[in-house]
């Protein structure tokens, strides 16, 4: 189908498809893709960045909580150990006592007396002497509750140094010490606050400290997550964070996770370090300032913001800087590209002119190339243009003879045809085919009969009238349309000046020939009529003519229609009847002469035709014969005959022979030597039981065809028998060389034998040359015993005819032959006279 372009409203190329498309510019697609991956890259490298700065951020805190949680284990050990030392001193200023008894009173009298410098040196808070069974020997200070006696209870002194933090109405580090007073053991139980730890822990003044007590589970007052509070490092800077952080987190929350928070847009890191070891424990809540830090990562993602927007535009005006003019160019190539299929060249050269710059790119490479293109297209339709008109010329012109071709005989005929019955009164058509030209060109060559059909395009032209065309129809055929046709006799004149011209001589190198014509003429009288149809007419005409001889012309008849449709009928109806077995042969017998004795058959084809009855050899027979269905007819007839043969010799007769007629093209057929050869094997045939006849004008046509398949049937051991002699132009010389075996005259001269015409001297002449060969005589037509006598009388051995008998089928021949002796003589009484029908 054709190609069609669109074009939409606003001057772009559209796609032909069945769904809508949306026409996005090129240079729009690149600048969404850059930003695009800029922005995904962008995104990731910031992202990846951020994710950097947030482990570090979390690395840092983790830091820093675990270096919190070594200063608190560094507090708590070195405020144990100046416990520790603080006993040793106690228990120096004991042992000075010595002249002292070691009595309760005595005890609690230097504690008291030491006990201010005691609590302002060590910063103790209480201080018990015990004995190891838990007598209190001496106390100063806050004086010791249930759960302390329990706490001494859970685990027996073991020589080792225990304490523990503790929070009642604050919280404490308690410590229990064994030692040696006068070689005696006792116990001190020191009770210190956590004054000294929370400031050896709290590094940092960033750092915000609560210290809150285990949970309970009835909390009334100043608790936090169910935990009282004991101690704030900034009572008016923590206080509010603690407030904050409780209302927004559990505790499992900051058990669990830890790190940092945000409340109320501050940020803040909360950690948890419990201050013993028990479950239920004091602990000490760190509240961590990360503000400045998380406002850097906040800096850092507006400038990673910002610095992607300023990319990003920054990238999408060197995208539209870069690609912008080459985009708009590809669109205006868009644009300017249906203008080659118009062939519009010049508009595009004027909206699209050549440019020349140092730097190129592929644009302009295509812009170039379309510039290139559009010149090739344009000298290119220049040349078509110049060639059309020629070929247009030619078209309608005969290459070899510059005459009109059929072509321009359909348009010149369809134009003439129309005008009938008003310009013209009637207009003719002359189909003209020179005689024997294939045997000219064959012999004389190619290049010489193109000569010759110059020389007769010249002649035919020279002999129609000013009115009249002639048109070479392809090979040695000329139409001629004649207008203006009054009466045959206008045809006739033109016909008579034709045939005048050809008989003059023609030279053609060292040869001169007489070229004749065959002319066929069919009339128009009714615009109704097609052109085709009265090309076929004037065709059918010229065959006749050709039939009738050399330089004959006939003019086309509805019988020679009938004729036509006849011959295609038959073509079409022979393969079903030799598939349907509808042909059938019958049989005329061959006679010695005088005495009739039986010598064999010919063997004559009938059609019963199932709507036409029964159809001669001679009504079907030459419409089929330069067919190949005339082939399959005589191999059916091989067949059939091989099988009579056969029938006739298991009934007896046994010296019998059967004539079958092959047709030219059968008998020059590769095929047929293997075909007789199967029939003889089949049937257990001797080969001279067969003789195949041949007529005269085949034979001569293609003489040496027909000598090698003579040559080949006769190795075989079959006879050969030329039929129909003296009909065509024998050639003498070539008779004698051909090995046949039979010569068979025809009925047309065999008629006149007994009126003393030329016809019985040409009878004695063809029977004597027969002899001299050394062939045998089969005369035909024998209608009259005088007939036979007389031929007889002149040496023929053979005869076949009405006389005898007329062709008879298989069922009739074996009932006569029942009927005949030993003498083997045919009962002539028996064939009543039936006529010249034929055969």
């Amino acid at each position: 189908m054709p190609c069609k372009s669109h074009i939409g409203s606003s001057g772009k190329p559209m796609m032909v498809s069945d769904k809508k498309s949306i026409f996005i510019s090129l240079k729009w697609k690149l600048l969404i893709v850059m930003l695009v991956m800029l922005t995904i890259l962008g995104g990731v490298l910031g992202g990846f960045t951020f994710k950097q700065l947030i482990n570090q951020q979390d690395y840092l805190l983790e830091s820093q909580r675990n270096q919190l949680s070594q200063h608190l284990d560094s507090a708590i050990s070195l405020t144990v150990d100046n416990s520790l030392v603080a006993a040793e001193q106690i228990a120096l200023l004991i042992n000075e006592q010595k002249n002292v008894t070691p009595d309760m009173s005595q005890y609690q009298l230097m504690l008291d007396k030491r006990w201010p410098d005691i609590q302002l040196y060590w910063k103790l808070g209480s201080m018990t002497l015990m004995t190891p069974s838990w007598e209190v020997l001496a106390h100063a200070g806050k004086s010791i509750n249930v759960d302390d006696l329990q706490w001494f209870e859970t685990d027996r002194v073991n020589g080792e140094p225990r304490w523990q933090i503790v929070c009642h109405q604050e919280c404490v580090i308690q410590v229990l010490v064994p030692n040696l007073i006068n070689g005696q053991p006792f116990l001190l139980f020191l009770e210190l606050g956590l004054t000294d730890i929370l400031s050896i822990f709290r590094v940092n003044q960033t750092f915000e400290l609560a210290v809150l007590g285990p949970k309970v589970e009835d909390s009334v007052g100043q608790y936090y997550w169910g935990r009282e509070l004991y101690g704030l490092s900034n009572k008016r800077t923590s206080l509010p964070l603690l407030e904050q952080a409780a209302d927004n987190f559990s505790w499992d929350h900051i058990a669990n996770n830890g790190g940092g928070y945000e409340v109320n847009n501050e940020y803040s890191a909360i950690w948890i370090f419990p201050l013993s070891d028990e479950v239920n424990s004091p602990v000490i809540l760190v509240i961590n300032n990360i503000n400045n830090w998380q406002l850097l990562l906040n800096e850092f993602q507006e400038s990673m913001l910002g610095t992607l927007l300023i990319t990003l535009l920054l990238s999408g005006g060197l995208v539209i800087l870069v690609a912008w003019a080459p985009v708009v160019s590809l669109s205006r190539h868009a644009n300017l590209l249906p203008l080659l299929a118009e062939h519009d060249f010049e508009t595009l050269k004027l909206r699209s002119p050549k440019t020349a710059s140092l730097i190129v790119d592929e644009v302009d490479l295509i812009h170039h190339a379309t510039h290139q293109l559009a010149d090739k297209l344009q000298c290119l339709e220049l040349e078509i243009d110049e060639y059309t008109a020629e070929l247009e010329r030619l078209a309608m012109l005969d290459a070899l003879t510059g005459l009109p071709n059929k072509a321009m005989l359909m348009h010149e005929l369809n134009k003439a045809i129309a005008c009938v019955g008003s310009t013209h009164v009637q207009v003719a058509l002359m189909y003209l085919d020179l005689d024997e030209f294939k045997r000219i060109n064959d012999t004389l060559g190619h290049t010489l009969g193109d000569d010759l059909l110059k020389i007769v395009a010249t002649r035919l032209n020279n002999s129609v009238r000013a009115m009249d065309t002639v048109f070479r129809q392809g090979g040695d055929e000329f139409l001629i349309l004649l207008r203006g046709i009054r009466s045959d006799q206008d045809v006739r004149k033109v016909i008579h000046k034709i045939f005048s011209s050809l008989q003059q001589p023609v030279a053609l190198g060292n040869h001169k020939l007489i070229v004749t014509t065959s002319i066929g003429v069919a009339y128009c009288k009714s615009m109704n009529l097609r052109a085709d149809e009265l090309i076929k007419y004037a065709d059918l005409a010229m065959y006749q003519a050709k039939g009738a001889g050399r330089s004959n012309y006939r003019v086309f008849t509805e019988d020679m229609l009938q004729k036509a449709n006849n011959k295609l009928m038959i073509e079409q109806d022979i393969g079903a009847a030799i598939e349907q077995r509808q042909l059938s042969l019958f049989l005329q017998p061959i006679v010695a002469l005088p005495d009739a004795k039986l010598k064999g058959f010919e063997a004559l084809i009938r059609w019963f035709h199932p709507e036409r009855g029964l159809i001669m050899p001679g009504d079907f027979i030459p419409d089929i014969e330069n067919s190949e269905a005339i082939i399959q007819v005589g191999n059916y007839v091989l067949e059939e005959g091989g099988a009579i043969l056969s029938r006739l010799r298991k009934q007896g007769w046994d010296d019998l022979y059967l004539a079958v007629n092959l047709s030219a093209k059968h008998y020059m057929d590769p095929g047929l030597i293997p075909l007789v050869q199967h029939i003889l094997s089949k049937y257990d045939l001797p080969p001279e039981s067969l003789l195949l006849e041949v007529t005269e004008e085949s034979v001569i046509e293609h003489v040496e065809l027909a000598m090698a398949s003579m040559t080949s049937l006769k190795q075989l051991g079959v006879r050969i028998a030329i039929d129909d002699f003296g009909t065509g132009y024998s050639s003498l010389s070539y008779l004698k060389q051909l090995p046949f075996d039979v010569l068979k005259i025809d009925r047309c001269f065999t008629s006149e034998v007994l009126n003393e015409s030329t016809d019985s001297h040409i009878v004695s002449t063809v029977i004597d040359l027969a002899h001299n060969l050394g062939r045998t005589v089969v005369a035909e037509g024998i209608e009259v015993q005088e007939q036979g006598d007389y031929l007889a009388r002149l040496g023929c051995e053979l005869a076949q005819g009405y006389l005898y008998a007329k062709p008879l089928n298989e069922e009739r021949v074996m009932t006569i032959l029942n009927t005949i002796g030993e003498d083997r003589i045919w009962p002539v009484e028996h064939a009543p006279q039936f006529g010249k029908l034929g055969s």
